[in-house]
């Protein structure tokens, strides 16, 4: 193969493995079930990043006693969350290792475990959605704020994607 024809194909490679993250975000927007959760906003603004809200939701605290012990002590295991509509906001309302089954009013987020704190048996979660990029000038605005809402979509694999702020 000529030294040209790899350097094109290089190049499609990696335009391909970009439009696929498109893409696969694109799903999760178009398809997932519009899911409303509580946050905070925390520190928006970086220097090399610029304008964002770290966002703190409610739902990255769960109790988790009857996890797998063993799980708690390793930081990054895939974890499942199963979320169930309430009044206004969806809740946090049982956690495992494994895809959960779901009913009619549920939906479950794929995260990964933080940490466990032993002495409240509590789970700290990330979900993927914890930054989100604000327009420049909005950074002020989201940081006075003490809660926000934030409308997320999830689909039926457990993938979040950040629809919008509230």
């Amino acid at each position: 193969m000529k030294r040209n024809h790899k350097i094109v194909i290089i190049v499609l490679i990696q335009v391909l493995f970009l439009f696929g993250m498109i893409g696969f975000k694109q799903y999760t927007l178009s398809f997932g079930t519009p899911v409303l959760l509580k946050s905070a906003p925390v520190d928006p603004w970086d220097i090399f990043r610029g304008e964002y809200a770290r966002l703190s939701f409610d739902i990255s605290r769960i109790k988790c006693g009857d996890l797998d012990a063993e799980s708690y002590q390793r930081g990054g295991t895939t974890v499942f969350v199963v979320l169930e509509r309430g009044e206004k906001y969806w809740d946090a309302v049982s956690i495992s290792l494994e895809k959960p089954g779901v009913r009619a009013n549920q939906v479950f987020i794929k995260g990964k475990l933080e940490y466990y704190n032993s002495e409240n048996q509590e789970c700290r979660v990330a979900y993927g959605i914890e930054t989100f990029y604000v327009e420049e000038g909005r950074g002020s605005d989201i940081e006075r704020l003490r809660n926000m809402d934030v409308l997320v979509r999830i689909d039926r694999f457990g993938n979040a994607v950040i629809e919008k702020l509230l």
